[in-house]
């Protein structure tokens, strides 16, 4: 407790000192308002900033400014005859640069004589993903609790989203893998946005992009259309914000997680450009949770957006990472048996992004946009000891050049159409090795060396999707996607189904159906030769959910789903191969309730009953997959009794998650070695957790302060994620909790807008 006492002094101080800030100046608010579907510039939309009497209309180019509005946080409507009023809340403005906003209008078709309600949602609908979709602006990401301004850590409280523990973001949807979630910055797909992760893994530290950098996060956890693939448990789509076009700003921030200073700001020849980069402080962050390990990480992301006429946009947007992490051995574990105890570990990871999009706008009715980027990733590790340092280890390279175009065109005010091709060359070279270990079953993993450098291969497809509206209360979605991956010589086909059913102004019925693959990854197939044979893994969504919207800014929603997976990856780690004889289901019903950001109270209740089975071979037995949580239970509430002050709390609990016990021991040519139970046959204790957090701003005559003091697990409960099993000489079994993971973490952070 002495640390919160600190912590909350040094708030308390930090209030003392700025209460004296001098009354806040005046800002403005800027930006441009589009088309949904087509891209195309809104001409004559009203833009409001609520409570004020203040507002601006578009020009021909979808572009407004207005001027004079006094610091502070502002609702802001845009509405435009037939289109939805669209509402977006907590818009800060500060004295000094404007604030940029880049708002989409989705189209309303109306049947003549029919009676529609005309009023801001802040829930933003999209008829192309009628279920499993969810939005998140940059002010639902930074005052969440116990998110450490982490976008992942947030999607955590989501329905159908389970945490894998307290210091992880990795996010399992739906009981399934997270290697098995796409993820798409500025339309590049790539394989990871954490730091700290993995080929494979399910560790994952931070986010590599800040929240402050995003206009917002598109999340689908099921039921996804054509234009998405490769993946088969969700989509994560980052969009970062433009930069000012007429105003230069800074940001920097600081809290346990990093230090960081962001500036954007208008270019020379009438570009935008927004760059940010971060030094991690993680090292002070393991020191205080007393976790033997000195990580370290730099990100560096950026984005140049260009305008080429009325027409044309051109962005450059990239981003790049080192990670670093040091674990010394323990030395009371150089007697356990399995995964090489008592062995220093070295990591050294690198990644990088860059892009170029080209936006061309085709007449009124639609827009071509195209992507070409390159992604490389590479992982370096070493195990050992000071005389010898390199007794296991791996040196991982991926890269891939992607190509893609899509075609959006509007046919009529009913109906609108996406065709897209994509390309991407893949290449890339693992080496491994280790020498040979006994598991603490006995099992002995002999020692290996493996060279993995196939000669490039490619991926390439297309896909062709419709979205009919017959009716202004019915919306159809269709889609086919066809998949080639060259390595294996691979053709699948992947037809996707969703429909929207207003039954009223406020309530709407929505269904989902649809096939999607997963191909084998390079990791899975580098470790064994048979493995170059793999199918890709296979899954059927069956999504059905009804949304009822109590208010303009209060929605309540039920949503149930069964997934069917096939050909599933199944790997054996002493003899390396991997087969496709895995099967299993992944079901389950959400409840969710949420009031979006306003003043006052906004928060969430979102329920997850949920069973996730899977099947290692025809013959054998099913058994709970790790990912399994029969119940989860997120509790999430925000209160803003002034402009200055947020308090915010959440409550997570969720079932603890299978693992497989070591239920005795037997001897073996004299060495004791541990007897295990029937596959994730037994629970860690259930998880739960409450985070507090409070929020201050300080608004001075050209920059504005934010502070904040976020408490983790504020009761100081242990969450198990893990067991360590002992055998004395007498063939005792003792089992442990390492104490890893921080009974209550305090996190301050500093955020400083110029």
């Amino acid at each position: 407790m002495k640390r919160v006492g600190v912590a909350l002094l040094l708030v308390v101080l930090a209030s003392a000192v700025l209460a004296a800030a001098p009354a806040r100046g005046v800002g403005a608010i800027e930006g441009a308002v589009t088309d949904k579907y087509t891209h195309q510039p809104l001409f004559a939309a009203d833009v409001v900033v609520v409570g004020t009497t203040l507002g601006g209309i578009t020009d021909r180019d979808g572009r407004f400014a207005i001027g004079d509005v006094p610091a502070g946080s502002y609702r802001v409507t845009v509405s435009m005859m037939g289109y939805e009023v669209t509402a977006v809340d907590d818009v800060e403005v500060q004295d000094g640069p404007a604030t940029t906003m880049q708002l989409e209008l989705c189209p309303r078709v109306l049947d003549i004589g029919l009676d529609v309600l005309v009023e801001a949602s802040h829930f933003r609908r999209d008829s192309e993903k009628p279920t499993s979709f969810r939005t998140l602006t940059p002010q639902e990401m930074r005052y969440s609790p116990g998110a450490m301004e982490d976008v992942f850590r947030v999607l955590q409280s989501m329905p159908g989203v389970s945490p894998a523990d307290m210091t992880n973001s990795n996010l399992i949807v739906r009981g399934g893998d997270p290697s098995e979630n796409r993820t798409l910055f500025e339309n590049i797909e790539i394989p990871r946005a954490l730091h700290f992760g993995r080929p494979g893994g399910t560790i994952g530290g931070i986010s590599i992009v800040s929240p402050s950098l995003l206009e917002r996060v598109d999340f689908l956890t099921g039921g996804f259309p054509a234009r998405y693939g490769d993946k088969v448990s969700s989509v994560f789509e980052m969009k970062l914000r433009d930069g000012s076009s007429t105003d230069y700003s800074t940001n920097i921030n600081f809290n346990m997680g990093g230090f960081s200073l962001a500036a954007d700001g208008p270019m020379p020849g009438g570009g935008t450009m927004l760059l940010s980069a971060r030094r991690g402080v993680f090292d002070l962050l393991t020191s205080t949770m007393g976790v033997p390990a000195l990580p370290s990480y730099w990100d560096v992301v950026g984005k140049v957006t260009y305008d080429l006429g009325s027409s044309n946009r051109l962005s450059l947007v990239g981003f790049y990472f080192p990670d670093d992490l040091e674990i010394a051995a323990d030395p009371e574990e150089e007697n356990r048996h399995g995964m090489w105890p008592g062995l220093d570990l070295e990591r050294r990871d690198h990644g990088r992004a860059v892009g170029l999009n080209w936006r061309c706008l085709q007449g009124e009715r639609g827009y071509v946009l195209t992507t070409a980027s390159h992604v490389s990733n590479s992982w370096t590790t070493s195990r050992g000891t000071e005389q010898e340092p390199g007794l296991v280890g791996d040196a991982i390279r991926e890269e891939e050049f992607q190509l893609k175009s899509e075609l959006n065109r509007k046919l009529s005010d009913r109906v609108n159409v996406r065709f897209g091709v994509f390309a991407r060359q893949i290449h890339s070279e693992q080496n491994t090795w280790s020498v040979s270990d006994t598991m603490a079953s006995g099992e002995v993993i002999p020692s290996y060396r493996v060279t993995y450098n196939p000669d490039p291969t490619y991926k390439a497809g297309s896909y062709l999707q419709a979205t009919v509206r017959p009716f202004s209360r019915v919306s159809l979605t269709s889609g086919l996607r066809y998949d080639y991956y060259d390595f294996t010589g691979e053709s699948k086909l992947s037809p996707r189904l969703g429909v929207a059913l207003s039954l009223t102004d406020r309530t709407t019925l929505n269904a989902a159906y649809g096939h999607y693959y997963q191909t084998a990854a390079p990791w899975q197939v580098a470790s064994h030769p048979s493995n170059t044979t793999l199918r890709s893994s296979g899954s059927v969504h069956y999504v059905a959910g009804l949304k009822h919207l109590l208010s303009g800014n209060t929605q309540v929603s039920v949503e149930a789903y069964h997934k069917e997976l096939s050909d599933v990856f199944v790997h054996s780690y002493t003899s390396r191969i991997t087969t496709n004889e895995g099967s299993g289901y992944a079901r389950g019903v959400e409840l969710c309730v949420q009031r979006k950001m306003s003043k006052g109270l906004v928060g969430s209740v979102a329920y997850t009953y949920s069973v996730s089975v899977r099947r290692d071979g025809a013959s054998l037995p099913e058994y709970y997959s790790e990912f399994d949580r029969p119940h989860n239970l997120t509790l999430v509430g925000s209160f803003a009794p002034t402009d200055k002050w947020r308090v915010g709390a959440k409550f997570l609990y969720a079932t603890g998650s299978p693992y497989t016990p070591i239920i005795g021991s037997e001897q073996v040519d004299g060495e004791w070695y541990a007897v295990s139970g029937p596959k994730n046959s037994a629970r860690y204790p259930d998880y739960h957790m409450l985070d507090v957090r409070i929020d201050r701003s300080f608004q001075f005559a050209n920059w504005k302060l934010m502070a904040y003091l976020d408490l983790w697990n504020i009761y100081g409960y242990q969450n198990v994620t893990l067991y360590n099993y002992s055998i004395d000489e007498n063939g005792t079994v003792t089992r442990t909790v390492p104490d890893e993971a921080p009974r209550m973490l305090p996190i301050l952070g500093l955020e400083a807008r110029f």
